[in-house]
């Protein structure tokens, strides 16, 4: 099987040759895309048919051995991975890597098990063991298989109603008044926790730790905040603008959650190490049974060469069609020898050995800081203004059609108090405050009448959801979004990149982003270019001036090298397990 290529290779012995490859597709309008991910073989008694692990669509791909043509699929769990049909021929078990999911892990529902809270615990496989279909049943299964991925006659109907929308159907269908895109990641955050307490949202007010009316202490209990808000302008923003309270990331953590922001998909490759990866065995170990390199953040947005989808991924794409882009953050470069000044933008901080794609290197800025939460994100923005400022303001030039930037102190970190995070909340209002600085300078440029910013998380694993631990933040910031709008469609990182390229008149790039619902419920056809101006954070959370920045002249450059470890398992336990309940206020309800 041929994970990245979506086919089958039939190898003849004997000539040690490729006989021939079978390709598998569930659907003609996705036939062209990736996305399938053939994973575990096995073959029926009988040897007239093959059984395939469609990992990508959560099926079984049924193939007629003498014929060597595919005849159907049958449903399965998340992400099947390995099959086995029993000597008699009549029961197929299948091996699940991902299961039924997470569920919720937090909320007033939520009951807490022996998994705990964290989304790595909680992501449990399963077995199926099922009766070998007939070919009659085989149909009707595989009809089941192609509408559990792809809604396209609900699709059809939606396209109907969209006249006057500023999201063409498709790339192409229509010229958009969007010319330019901004598509900022954060780190780790679920909706609740940031806008569970939206009236005309789906949330759960008592775990909105990062919301209104929060109390909070430091680790050691010896300082402590009462009725604070966190996050203010994320809650403004979303009164202004555009929320989702139906967005799921793809990803459970960081090491996938990277490769989806990108536009790629994590193939086997990378589902199968990451679990062993954040399992505790992120480093080499040549004494263990699997020794080697284990899943974790690559260089090019965390892709690495052993799982770079056929088609590649956002850079390459963009690339391809012509379309120009420029990137603030995403990946990171070689870890230098020495530390100087020389390295106070870049904040490196991954050891790396293998190079970034060549398109995004060549337009990925050099003195923006990547991840690393030793450097606030004010300084982020800061360098983000003057960049921009340098390279599109000053010199009346269009800026280009996409760009990337990472902000993502909302990750946290431990308290330091000295250098102005004397909460882990510290970290989130740093974060807060630079969206609002962000959003507030990109509103007031000449781009803002043909603009729309996309917010999102990498992935939501540090956060508690009453719905489900993948569900996130979605922002959408645009002159032609509705005002004051929750939509309650279903959204994905698939769903970003749909709108991006319908947007841009590209093509999709895989099945994720080609099946998705794109964001046109959010639209209207009637601007409004009002801008947005950011308000200040509570200074006792969080003091931007005390805040030590790598513009000081006396900032400890090597200490940028002992940035916290991104995703911390132990870390990100310990920070759910401290706060049962959230909010005073909503506790007093009950």
């Amino acid at each position: 099987s041929n994970g990245t290529n979506d086919n089958i290779s039939v190898i003849d012995v004997i000539r040690d040759t490729i006989a021939t490859e079978i390709s598998l597709k569930l659907h003609p309008a996705v036939k062209q895309f990736r996305g399938v991910i053939p994973f575990g073989l096995t073959i029926s008694p009988d040897q007239k048919r093959l059984y395939v692990a469609e990992s990508g669509v959560n099926a079984i791909g049924v193939i007629d051995i003498p014929s060597l043509k595919v005849i159907g699929h049958i449903p399965a769990g998340w992400f099947p991975s390995k099959l086995e049909v029993t000597p008699d021929g009549k029961t197929l078990v299948v091996s699940n890597a991902k299961g039924f999911g997470s569920g919720p892990n937090g909320g007033k529902v939520f009951k807490e098990g022996n998994a705990g809270s964290y989304i790595g615990n909680l992501m449990k496989g399963t077995v199926s063991v099922m009766e070998i279909p007939s070919d009659k049943q085989l149909q009707g299964l595989t009809e089941q298989v192609i509408s559990n991925n792809y809604l396209i006659e609900e699709y059809r109907k939606v396209q109907k109603r969209r006249a006057g929308n500023p999201i063409p159907i498709y790339g192409g269908e229509k010229e958009s008044p969007i010319k330019y895109l901004v598509f900022i990641s954060k780190e780790n955050r679920t909706y609740d926790e940031i806008f569970g307490q939206i009236k005309k949202g789906n949330g759960d007010p008592t775990i909105a730790r990062y919301g209104r009316n929060a109390t909070f202490t430091n680790r050691k209990k010896t300082s402590k905040i009462e009725n604070a808000t966190v996050m203010p302008n994320h809650l403004k923003l979303v009164t202004e603008f555009a929320v989702s309270d139906n967005f799921y990331v793809d990803s459970d953590v960081s090491a996938d959650g990277h490769r989806w922001l990108v536009n790629t998909y994590p193939n086997e490759w990378v589902e199968s190490t990451v679990p062993a990866s954040y399992g505790g065995n992120r480093k080499y170990n040549p004494k263990s049974k699997a020794p080697g390199s284990l899943g974790m953040n690559g260089s090019a947005g965390a892709i690495y060469p052993e799982d770079y989808n056929e088609a590649g991924s956002m850079w390459d794409h963009l690339e391809r069609n012509k379309v120009e882009f420029y990137n603030f953050g995403f990946g990171t470069m070689f870890e230098p020898a020495f530390y100087d000044e020389s390295f106070k933008y870049t904040g490196l901080k991954h050891y790396v050995n293998f190079p970034v794609p060549l398109p995004m290197f060549s337009r990925t800025s050099k003195v923006y800081p990547t991840y690393n939460m030793a450097i606030p994100d004010q300084f982020r923005i800061h360098q983000f203004m003057k960049e921009f400022d340098e390279k599109w303001i000053t010199p009346k030039i269009e800026m280009p059609s996409i760009i990337t930037v990472i902000i993502p102190n909302d990750h946290g970190a431990d308290e330091r108090p000295e250098s102005g995070y004397p909460f882990r909340e510290s970290y989130m209002a740093d974060n807060d405050l630079a969206v609002g600085r962000i959003v507030e300078y990109l509103s007031h440029t000449p781009f803002w009448k043909n603009m729309a910013i996309v917010i999102t998380e990498d992935d939501a694993q540090n956060g508690i959801d009453h719905i489900d631990a993948h569900r996130s933040v979605l922002m959408v910031i645009s002159p032609y979004v509705k005002r004051n709008y929750v939509s309650k469609v279903h959204y994905s990182f698939g769903s970003i990149f749909k709108t991006f390229w319908n947007v841009l008149g590209m093509p999709y790039l895989n099945q994720y982003d080609a099946a998705a619902t794109d964001f046109s419920d959010m639209f209207i056809a009637t601007p409004d270019f009002t801008p947005y101006n950011a308000v200040s954070v509570d200074s006792l959370i969080f003091d931007p001036k005390k805040a030590l920045t790598p513009l000081d002249e006396k900032f400890d450059w090597k200490a940028v090298k002992n940035s916290p470890l991104i995703d911390d398992v132990k870390d990100m336990q310990t920070d759910q397990k401290e706060k049962k309940e959230y909010r005073l206020e909503d506790q007093k309800r009950k």
